[in-house]
């Protein structure tokens, strides 16, 4: 197994694509801040153009014609999706001091919208996050709402 695979846990990589493939679990918390500073363009992701969510499942194609970043999730398969180049063994973490700049930029949560460096969003996310009640106008915990219950939209 190459090590492409080995990382992902892709097997060959060769497998066919699934156009009914679910979301990656991770999308749903990628897409619910906005970035409040502009990306780095040779930082991003060459498929997605954001930074790897979260900045440990950021990978480098490690060879000098290429040296692109990517997330795993946007990785399909064993070849590169920016220079076409089988990658194999060539393949590395993103480095410490690159997940550093991914951590420390600045994101606004779209349902509270608190700011705050992304490295503490995903733990914001599931447990800080307070949204308002649209009817009774309470403040509760985002992942309390589906047990909210709302005097207000009772009458109705």
């Amino acid at each position: 197994m190459n090590k492409t695979a080995q990382m992902f846990g892709t097997g060959t990589g060769t497998e066919p694509e699934n156009n009914n493939e679910q979301s990656h679990p991770l999308d749903q918390i990628r897409n619910s801040f906005t970035y409040e500073e502009e990306l780095k363009d040779d930082l991003c992701c060459c498929v997605c153009l954001e930074y790897p969510y979260p900045a440990t499942y950021g990978v480098l194609h490690d060879i000098e014609a290429c040296e692109r970043f990517m997330c795993r999730t946007c990785l399909k398969s064993d070849t590169c999706p920016f220079c076409s180049q089988l990658m194999g063994n060539d393949i590395s973490k993103v480095p410490r001091y690159v997940r550093n700049i991914y951590n420390s930029v600045r994101v606004r949560c779209n349902e509270c919208d608190e700011v705050m460096n992304r490295e503490f969003y995903e733990n914001h996310y599931h447990k800080n996050c307070l949204i308002m009640c649209e009817f009774c106008h309470d403040a509760f915990n985002r992942v309390d709402s589906s047990v909210h219950i709302c005097p207000e939209e009772m009458i109705d």
